[in-house]
């Protein structure tokens, strides 16, 4: 929960001054000397009238955050542009807040004009880099006012904190089993739609000679020019994974970090080669039907108390229509690997074992069982790229 920032406080100065105005007014009744009255009382008006300057004319600053791109990976810099508007009074201090989690590169902090509205907008653009993976909030902007005393001070927040999503790091890896997309037409292409997804018509170029009912107006209209459906089909592949994400079955964290960047690898592999992905990990989350909504929901993934065990995640994806369904899981699963259900007819299925196991590795109906061991890098985790 946010905590709420008090409306005005004392600076080091304010404090001092109205302790020695106070000081000064019980000294000036014990020793009934008037001068000292009035050198304290001046001091303590010093300070109520820097706390009334701050709390009367307020700041009233907007923010408006752009991240560029807001989805990311570790490592790489991302850029913050920042637009400040609204009414504060020259010299107030902005600041965005950022986390610890974040290396800002440039200055996300700095001093304000005097803010009139709108046509006095301040733009400013610096650059963050996170290094683990996960969603983290840039901002709010923070707006600090100082009387010209320097005995009050007023903090408040502008605007909502932006939120920056930074993917799980994705090494180059060899699926050590996957499915790729085969046009038996060499000409022939997969037609895309607008949003980028994939429909199940396969087209080429017209050519002299081919029949008017053949052409596809939808993707003659995308393409801008003129294309017919190839005669050839398209074998239609989909890879699964599912991740085993509770905490009893990994052995620490860090194990599970590797599980969570072995499997973002295996996802962007395997979306390369042409493959639909699926990918679940829990009970209720409905399965996600891409790899960049899988490595999106990878971002934000954690070991939980409870969940479904291998079996369940099995049967979240036999009615996928897949046809290589990866399971990544801990040594602590390794006697559940027995109680998974058989594969379908057509589906290949493998289990990618975490760690390193007590006892021998039991045989499960149809399945192939890997030890992968975390203490290597994952880009030896199936053989080499």
């Amino acid at each position: 929960m946010r905590r709420r920032l008090p409306p005005v406080r004392l600076t080091r100065r304010g404090w001092g001054l109205g302790t020695v105005a106070v000081v000064g007014v019980l000294m000036a009744y014990a020793t009934g000397w008037p001068a000292l009255f009035a050198v304290a009382l001046f001091l303590g008006g010093l300070v109520g009238a820097g706390v009334l300057a701050v709390a009367l004319v307020p700041t009233r600053a907007t923010a408006e955050r752009r991240l560029a791109p807001d989805v990311t990976e570790p490592g790489r810099p991302v850029t913050v542009r920042l637009t400040i508007a609204g009414h504060a009074a020259a010299g107030a201090e902005w600041r965005d807040d950022t986390t610890r989690r974040l290396e800002v590169v440039g200055a996300a902090s700095g001093r304000l004009p005097r803010l009139g509205g709108a046509t006095t907008a301040v733009e400013v653009e610096y650059e963050v880099i996170a290094r683990r993976r996960g969603r983290i909030p840039v901002g709010p902007l923070l707006v600090e006012r100082t009387d010209p005393l320097g005995v009050a001070t007023a903090k408040r927040r502008a605007g909502d904190a932006a939120q920056l999503t930074v993917l799980p790091l994705v090494h180059e890896v060899l699926p050590p089993v996957a499915a790729t997309r085969v046009d038996l037409d060499p000409d022939a292409a997969a037609v895309f739609g607008m949003a980028g997804e994939q429909r199940d018509i396969i087209a080429r170029e017209y050519r002299p000679g081919d029949p008017m009912r053949r052409v596809d107006w939808r993707s003659t209209a995308h393409r801008g020019e003129l294309m017919v459906r190839a005669e050839a089909a398209a074998a239609a592949v989909s890879t699964a994974l599912a991740l085993d994400v509770r905490e009893a079955v990994w052995p620490d964290e860090r194990t599970f970090e590797w599980g969570v960047e072995a499997t973002a690898s295996l996802i962007a592999a395997v979306g390369r080669r042409g493959s639909t992905v699926r990918f679940v990990s829990d009970g209720s989350t409905p399965v996600r039907s891409d790899a960049d909504r899988a490595l999106i929901a990878l971002a934000t993934i954690s070991r939980t108390e409870d969940g479904p065990d291998p079996a369940e995640l099995v049967r979240r994806l036999r009615g996928q229509d897949v046809q290589v369904l990866h399971l990544i899981t801990g040594v602590g699963a390794l006697r559940e690997l027995t109680r998974l259900p058989p594969l379908g007819q057509g589906t290949i299925g493998l289990v990618s074992l975490v760690g390193s196991p007590l006892e021998p590795v039991p045989a499960a109906r149809g399945w192939r069982i890997r030890v992968v061991d975390p203490t290597r890098p994952i880009e030896e985790a199936w053989g080499r790229a």
